[in-house]
């Protein structure tokens, strides 16, 4: 998703980019390959002062790293005064970042978390449909995603997070808590893919989304293949997603982080094909009549991550903006953006949202 990003940046922008990494190597390859300046520094954003001193040298940070590491970068950039992007935490994570919003006020920084595709491309439309309307019931976020475990190391760890712990609902009002991977519903994506099987997974739209919309009601709930399930559901059974560490053969090892490392290490193939399916659903008062604004976005791609594509081209156009200017604090994506400019961009890169608007 960084690379992704990179790419984007490097094509599309004159900001300059340095590429911050454990492995350099990498870093400058990637930049070989854009013909971009080989500019890059290590950085492992587990050590505080090796994260201090890659911050010092720029203005805007994109956070491409794990989730886990998003609290710990955006104080890192409010403490040296730079803003940031970054692709999106799950609800807990989130939250904390908001509660920074007056440190990053008193540090002139603009914080923008949660903005790749979901959470992130999804807030826009959700911001968008609901300007539309006279008043807004509900907004209902649906994702299906076709790449499988074996994708990378981190969506290994991404989909055990997704799929264990407390999700939540915005509801009347309030946030309700329930099991992550549950409260299952058929929902009907546009062909080809079509009616498929989605639950409840801990992102962050019910916490962020009624802050800045009139809204009762919010849910995001995602959806894989059956056998993606399956075999989601077999390796939580076994509990190959507990962090704690066992011996084997005299070595100590966290399940959780062998299952990562070897199912991750397999890729994508050349020929596998992968679609990110996105579908935001607002309902509300057109005119005096219920109607539902529908949004309808898919992003498919052989021999990658369909995630990684779109994802990274959302978080480099959200750093572009955010170079040039906006608010000061924590804001996410429904309120740091004009969601008519961020589509005009997304459009220059021939990705396209279908709208549709229903009578209810």
């Amino acid at each position: 998703m960084g690379s992704a990003a990179v790419a984007d940046l490097v094509e599309r922008t004159e900001h300059e980019i340095t590429v911050g990494d454990l492995r350099l190597d990498r870093a400058v390859a990637l930049l070989r390959d854009l013909g971009a300046p080989e500019r890059v520094v290590r950085v492992d954003v587990e050590d505080p002062a090796s994260l201090a001193a890659a911050l010092g040298d720029t203005e805007v940070v994109l956070n491409a790293t794990l989730m886990r590491h998003n609290v710990v970068v955006t104080d890192a950039a409010i403490g040296a005064g730079v803003h940031l992007v970054d692709l999106g935490s799950y609800y807990p994570e989130t939250l904390e970042q908001l509660d920074r919003h007056l440190a990053a006020e008193q540090a002139g920084c603009r914080i923008v978390p949660g903005c790749g595709v979901a959470p992130g491309l999804t807030n826009i439309l959700a911001r968008l449909g609901a300007d539309e309307l006279e008043s807004v019931e509900s907004i209902r976020v649906y994702s299906y995603i076709t790449h499988p475990l074996w994708t990378s190391p981190g969506i290994v760890v991404t989909r055990f997070d997704a799929s264990t712990g407390t999700s939540v609902v915005y509801e009347d009002g309030s946030l309700v808590e329930h099991p992550s991977f549950s409260e299952a519903e058929d929902i009907d994506f546009p062909e080809p893919y079509g009616r498929q099987e989605v639950h409840l997974v801990p992102h962050p739209e019910p916490v962020t989304l009624p802050r800045y919309i009139d809204v009762r009601n919010v849910i995001f709930k995602v959806g894989y293949p059956a056998d993606e399930n399956r075999r989601i559901k077999v390796l939580l059974e076994l509990g190959f997603d507990r962090e704690a560490s066992v011996e084997v053969d005299g070595v100590s090892i966290s399940p959780r982080r062998f299952t990562a490392g070897y199912v991750g290490s397999r890729g994508i193939a050349a020929t596998d094909h992968s679609a990110n399916v996105k579908q935001v659903c607002i309902d509300g008062q057109l005119d005096g009549t219920p109607v539902t604004v529908v949004y309808d976005f898919a992003v498919e791609q052989t021999g990658r991550s369909a995630s990684s594509a779109i994802t990274g081209t959302v978080a480099a156009i959200a750093s572009d903006l955010v170079a040039r200017g906006g608010p000061t604090g924590v804001h996410p994506p429904e309120g740091a953006f004009d969601p008519q400019i961020f589509l005009d961009a997304l459009a220059r890169r021939s990705f396209t949202v279908e709208r549709r608007i229903l009578t209810r």
